[in-house]
């Protein structure tokens, strides 16, 4: 059901700017835009012709569709768990992944050391106590 009203409400929107877009405006010429022509605004226009008609009914079909889309969102979410509690469950799991890989594997009993040298190099050589220039006189 819920995929019909989305599938109605799209061809709803494109019919609704179908019809607006085959709509004559209303004295469009550079005259009227400029302040000229003398027309009111509440003058009464004459018999509201098809376009007009077909436009409030697409519009009032649209909005319907509209509101029913979202109450199927809202009950949908309202089924759902809680957002503060599926946020809860999201970090206890994300708790227990990091202490899972923070935690030593269950055959280590102690840490293993790498030397930073291997023990088949040879010794460093000791150091020799720096001597005095001797003196010219």
């Amino acid at each position: 059901m819920y995929l019909f009203f989305v599938a109605l409400h799209v061809v709803l929107c494109l019919l609704l700017m179908l019809i607006i877009i085959l709509q004559p405006g209303k004295r469009a010429d550079l005259g009227a835009a400029l302040g000229g022509g003398g027309s009111s605004l509440f003058e009464q226009q004459g018999p509201v012709n098809l376009l007009q008609r077909a436009t409030t009914a697409v519009a009032v079909l649209f909005m319907m569709t509209s509101i029913t889309l979202a109450l199927y969102s809202s009950r949908s979410l309202r089924s759902n768990a809680n957002v503060e509690d599926e946020l809860e469950r999201a970090a206890a799991r994300k708790a227990a992944q990091t202490e899972a890989a923070a935690a030593p594997p269950a055959d280590a009993t102690e840490p293993v050391v790498v030397p930073l040298v291997p023990s088949d190099a040879p010794a460093a050589p000791a150091e020799v106590a720096p001597t005095e220039p001797a003196s010219v006189e």
